[in-house]
């Protein structure tokens, strides 16, 4: 509380009470002072704000260095939703800052140096106030047992402060009574934080979150209610419902109506259901109105001061000249006053009327719009959901850095903005009432005859210019367009031509009016809405000239971007459904919270102590089984998914580089004929028969016997081949074991090294093969009864 302010109550009441004593009354000076004040704050700010960290663990950097403590924390989540009212209020106890700052240009630090340090100063003093409120707002975004307790500590001692002041000087009741309205929105703030944070301290130990915020635990499971409910989940059940079609208006009468209830819709505030403000944009706000509110007591203030000294005044000059309030010849008459008094006692109650009205209509308009920043905020970030870029450019109009700096400016810009245009358009209000005043003090006194003449003068072309517009206005629409104004096509186009040529000269004239007229629209457009950032008081194409427009972008883009309801609910939808599907195919125990927030699942042994209500303790599965038979599962029902596995398409790379063809089956079974040209087994019989005939005479001898009888016998060859590929499946055991055991082989020794050998060779192909068939289909032993040796690679069996 600004000790200006109060030294300044007693003379102001002094005077307002015509208390003329030359008495010399002590001035009021708080024992309190601002500078040591908020200096020494600092030390149990940054005490807490450790404590705070030492809560917290980091994320990335140094995990193992002190238990990964302390932790980064923040004052405020400027993306969420959630605890709007008591940031606001955290943002309102700083409101008297903001005007000590603004318009006092009074820092936390005393400094009387040279100027060109004062910039210095005045960042440093932006620190200061910005880390002694810095406590309050993290223990809200903290949202822990500690936070809370902590944080309302903290609070009641600037509760305490505030009182003490408003209470340490011997005021009149109506001194402390201004003293109270100027200070609400700063008593009322932290108030509701004296209150509200005790409760959430005991919420905090009921939920048993003590130590551990709210963003390092697991995040509950949400069910499709849950999320239904939120008011995200309610903006996507609007866009899915279909859209409501009023019913058009019949008659004259109803047509008006409906205008007009349209238009005063317009003008008015409105809230819209499934639609909440950000925590960041409402504090802004809230806290400019808090602004807006001290000026305006503050103006008011002043008011009531000049007045009284200019009344004051007048009654000291008339009580020189002879008269006397007390005496019955006190002039009544405005004719025996003298006319300097007059001129001055009429100047006293103009400039009152004015200051009054000037308040009053400054603050109201202020108040209007910061209501209707918020609606328009709302409409242009329901627009970029839709992909609507018609009022605020496309974000690929600038870059990314720019537009994230524009987010960082637009609180402050915008708290600025409005107190600048609650500054500006009190000045030009103020000029217009005295003006408005004198015109109306010069028409009651009699003269208008000027007046009149003016009038007189002016009319006629006021008149024709009119005249003439409406007759242009109903030309274009009945004569020179078809369907009367419906669509863009001429009519009467000679008509058109020689009333456009005689117009030419007359729009001129009507032209320079305009002009004049065009400037007074934006000065008067551009001081009422100086404060609003939402639109940019320049041309579309010099926008980027426009630094508030541009904070503005910067952070509508931010919040589109990350905020988003479509994608958060498809998110959120995303995570409810993996965590539900976890808990049907996992071993869960429920938890039965009744007996002291203890879960058993039958065995003393296995109680588990847990600190939220309503969760579950789920045991580890076998995700190798798990997985195991959900690919087993996938290739019964879909047979054809077995040609895109690993295993099938590396066999497929090794029989190509064999040479060996392997074709496709659509059974559930692949079947794997292993086919060879005539050509390739002609070539590895010879081959064969060359290794037997040079290992061994008698080999050899049998072997050219039997290629000889195999030969001569082609028929019976023939045969044999057909039988043979008449057999899909080749099991490797069963024909080793019918050549091992068949009494027709002279020399089973030969034919054992001769297996040994192809197996030795085949053994890849072998285990491509018993991958790919999975049920035995048994052979029926040689395909000819003839005494002849064939033997076949691709399957690795011996024939005799």
């Amino acid at each position: 509380m600004s000790d200006s302010f109060l030294s300044f109550l007693p003379s102001l009441w002094k005077y307002a009470k015509n208390d003329n004593s030359t008495d010399d009354e002590p001035m009021c000076v708080s024992e309190i002072n601002h500078y040591k004040f908020y200096q020494f704050s600092l030390i149990p700010a940054f005490l807490l704000t450790l404590l705070f960290a030492a809560s917290k663990k980091r994320r990335q950097k140094l995990l193992s260095v002190l238990d990964g403590r302390p932790g980064l924390i923040y004052p405020m989540d400027t993306l969420t939703r959630s605890s709007r009212i008591s940031y606001c209020c955290a943002f309102g106890a700083t409101a008297f800052l903001v005007y000590v700052i603004l318009l006092e240009h009074r820092f936390a630090i005393q400094y009387d140096g040279p100027i060109a340090l004062k910039s210095l100063i005045a960042v440093l003093s932006m620190f200061v106030y910005g880390m002694v409120f810095f406590p309050v707002f993290a223990s809200l975004a903290l949202a822990t047992a500690l936070s809370y307790l902590l944080g309302s500590l903290y609070t009641w001692m600037f509760l305490v402060v505030d009182v003490y002041k408003l209470t340490e000087c011997s005021f009149t009741v109506e001194a402390r009574a201004i003293l109270f309205v100027r200070a609400i929105p700063s008593l009322l703030c932290l108030g509701y934080l004296s209150i509200s944070m005790p409760i959430r301290f005991v919420l905090a130990c009921w939920n048993r979150r003590f130590f551990l915020s709210s963003e390092d635990e697991t995040p509950p499971f949400e069910s499709l209610d849950d999320i239904k409910e939120s008011f995200q989940g309610k903006h996507v059940r609007k866009l899915l419902r279909k859209p409501e079609v009023k019913a058009k208006k019949v008659g004259a009468v109803n047509i008006i109506k409906s205008v007009f209830s349209n238009k005063v819709y317009e003008l008015l505030y409105h809230r819209k259901r499934g639609f909440r403000y950000p925590s960041r944009l409402i504090s802004v706000m809230f806290i400019a109105g808090c602004v807006i509110y001290v000026l305006t007591v503050e103006l008011l203030v002043q008011v009531i001061q000049y007045i009284d000294l200019a009344e004051t005044f007048i009654e000291t000059q008339l009580q020189a000249l002879g008269f006397d309030d007390e005496d019955e010849d006190y002039p009544v008459d405005p004719d025996q006053i003298p006319p300097s008094l007059q001129i001055g006692l009429l100047i006293a109650q103009v400039l009152y009327g004015s200051l009054i009205a000037t308040a009053i209509t400054a603050g109201l308009t202020t108040f209007i719009n910061i209501l209707h920043m918020l609606s328009s905020f709302r409409s242009n970030l329901l627009a970029l959901y839709r992909g609507d870029y018609s009022n605020i450019p496309s974000p690929s109009s600038k870059s990314a850095t720019s537009l994230c700096l524009g987010s960082l400016k637009y609180a402050g810009f915008q708290v600025a903005y409005i107190v600048w245009a609650f500054i500006i358009s009190s000045i030009i209000i103020f000029l217009f009432c005295i003006i408005l005043s004198f015109i109306i003090l010069i028409l009651l006194e009699g003269y208008t005859d000027w007046l009149v003449n003016k009038v007189l003068q002016i009319w006629p072309s006021v008149l024709v210019a009119v005249a003439l517009m409406i007759i242009q206005k109903l030309l274009a629409t009945f004569l020179f367009l078809q369907d009367r104004g419906q669509h863009l096509r001429l009519d009467n186009r000679r008509f058109f031509f020689i009333f456009t040529y005689f117009m030419f000269f007359y729009n001129i004239f009507l032209g320079l009016i305009s002009c004049l007229m065009r400037i007074i629209k934006a000065m008067v457009v551009g001081t009422l809405f100086l404060a609003r950032l939402d639109n940019s008081t320049l041309p579309r194409k010099f926008e980027f000239l426009d630094p508030g427009f541009a904070a503005y972008q910067g952070y509508i883009h931010m919040e589109a971007a990350h905020t988003h309801p479509v994608v958060l609910v498809f998110l959120r939808l995303l995570v409810s459904l993996s965590k539900s599907r976890k808990l049907d195919t996992s071993d869960c125990v429920k938890i039965d919270m009744s007996n002291n927030d203890v879960a058993t699942n039958g065995n003393p042994e296995s109680m588990v102590k847990l600190n939220q209500k309503d969760t579950e303790k789920c045991r580890p599965v076998n995700l190798a089984a798990r997985s195991n038979w959900l690919v087993t599962y996938t290739l019964l029902h879909n047979p054809q998914v077995r040609l895109y596995r690993k295993g099938f398409i590396q066999a497929m790379k090794k029989a190509r580089a064999e040479g060996i063809k392997i074709p496709i089956s659509d059974k559930p079974i692949t079947d794997f004929d292993l086919v060879k040209t005539q050509e390739q087994r002609e070539q590895e019989r010879l081959e064969e028969a060359q290794k037997l005939q040079g290992s061994d005479p008698k080999k050899s001898v049998f072997s050219s016997f039997s290629f000889g009888r195999n030969s001569s016998n082609n028929s019976s060859s023939e045969s044999s081949e057909k039988a043979n590929k008449k057999k899909k499946h080749f099991w490797f055991g069963k024909k080793k074991r019918s050549a091992e055991d068949d009494p027709s082989v002279e020399d089973k020794g030969s034919a054992l090294e001769v297996l040994k050998s192809g197996e030795e060779e085949e053994e890849e192909e072998g285990e491509v093969v018993e991958e790919a068939v999975e049920e035995e289909v048994p052979g029926n032993g040689s395909g000819n009864q003839d005494t002849v040796i064939d033997i076949d690679h691709a399957t690795g069996a011996v024939n005799i």
